[in-house]
């Protein structure tokens, strides 16, 4: 095993102790009155951050749209646009007929 495994496995091992002694310390104290209802409130508080997982998860890219003539700029271009002294873009330009 590499250090970092032991690392994480060592981690993992204290989380589950302090869930545990949580859980203990939960149903001796009386906030839930039987491990049933403390399982339940486990279940719903799983349940809400997998759906939270979830949602962040799948959120789709933006700026995906690449036009056929997409390039790179050229030196020349990259000067004029850092001196603000670029034409105007293509979407506000009018051709004639």
């Amino acid at each position: 095993m590499r250090k970092i495994d032991k690392t994480g496995l060592c981690l993992a091992a204290v989380l589950a102790a302090l869930a545990l002694a949580s859980a203990y310390a939960a149903l001796h104290f009386g906030w839930f009155s039987s491990p049933w209802e403390l399982a339940g409130w486990l279940v719903v508080g799983f349940a809400f951050v997998a759906a939270g997982l979830g949602v962040q998860g799948n959120q789709t890219p933006k700026n995906t749209n690449v036009h056929v003539d997409a390039r790179p700029a050229s030196e020349s271009e990259a000067q004029a646009a850092a001196r603000s002294d670029t034409k105007a873009p293509f979407h506000d330009r009018t051709f004639s007929d």
